[in-house]
């Protein structure tokens, strides 16, 4: 059974939100992009790319929650049956909401909770810096 589109929106929303908490270049997601292409089995490359996110992590020093968040999210598509056109969607989106951090401040808030949803309720109630 596929993976919930809400779903994915909602850790492509963790996802960026996490990475720019911890002040990852927006390079790295775009690397996490390019790990999908690692391997041609389109499921295999969600391992791969799980794998990927930890390394970069363990290289950088900085990352670790972001990483979690993208296993995460590539074990749950893996499951689904998923490959990795939803996760290129879902890390695709993820870029997307870092570069609206980059621009927008929200409040601190719990990444555990926070939707795709209320990631836009905030960002109307809070404009541009």
């Amino acid at each position: 059974m596929p993976l919930p589109l809400s779903e994915i929106l909602d850790y492509a929303v963790r996802i960026g939100v996490q990475a720019k908490i911890e002040n990852l270049a927006k390079t790295q997601i775009e690397n996490l992009l390019s790990s999908l292409d690692f391997v041609n089995d389109p499921k295999l490359s969600l391992l791969v790319t799980s794998a990927y996110s930890y390394r970069q992590a363990a290289r950088l020093g900085k990352g670790r929650i972001t990483a979690g968040l993208v296993n995460e999210l590539m074990g749950k598509i893996y499951r689904s049956e998923g490959n990795k056109e939803e996760a290129r969607f879902a890390l695709g989106l993820a870029k997307w909401i870092y570069e609206i951090m980059e621009e927008y401040q929200i409040p601190r808030i719990e990444i555990s909770t926070l939707t795709f949803e209320r990631f836009l309720e905030l960002l109307r109630s809070r404009g541009g810096r």
